[in-house]
């Protein structure tokens, strides 16, 4: 593995080392039944992104020499759990990528006697797909064709806007 060239950031908040990395991927195949007793598939639908990671954070790092301090382990920390609450998209940037648009979906903040003062936090990440509205407008012929009876009475079908997401 490569020497970082910049420590790992989480919406901005910097931590003094990776200790692991794991990317997630997932799709679904849906199936639907024919007639002749078999189940046939016409698509795949792709997952949001998974990423998990272990960070480590400590009041006295050996790697980013700039960002020791008393009591900076309880202020990241502290960070992390305002973000998770937040419930707002984070970027993530490692050495070898940048994510944009992720979730905190899980933290975990502990203290052992491996570590002393300093934290190893597992986090999980998912990515968020936002989407946007559009209104498009079916002409009448779309529907029901021809005319339909209201009350005795023959009347011409009107046209509909929907919204579509």
């Amino acid at each position: 593995m490569a020497r970082a060239k910049r420590p790992v950031t989480v919406a901005g908040i910097e931590f003094d080392a990776l200790i692991s990395e794991e990317h997630g991927y997932e799709a679904t195949v849906p199936e639907y039944a024919v007639e002749s007793g078999f189940s046939v598939s016409d698509a795949i639908i792709h997952g949001a992104e998974t990423l998990n990671m272990v960070l480590y954070v400590t009041d006295t790092p050996v790697t980013w020499r700039n960002h020791s301090g008393r009591g900076r382990v309880e202020q990241v920390t502290k960070r992390l759990e305002e973000l998770y609450y937040a419930a707002e998209p984070v970027t993530i940037v490692t050495s070898d990528a940048t994510y944009t648009s992720m979730a905190i979906e899980n933290l975990t903040i502990s203290k052992s006697a491996e570590v002393g003062y300093a934290r190893e936090i597992p986090i999980s990440f998912r990515k968020i797909r936002i989407t946007t509205a559009r209104t498009a407008t079916i002409p009448a012929s779309y529907g029901k064709s021809g005319r339909f009876c209201r009350h005795g009475q023959h009347v011409q079908r009107e046209q509909r806007t929907l919204r579509l997401r």
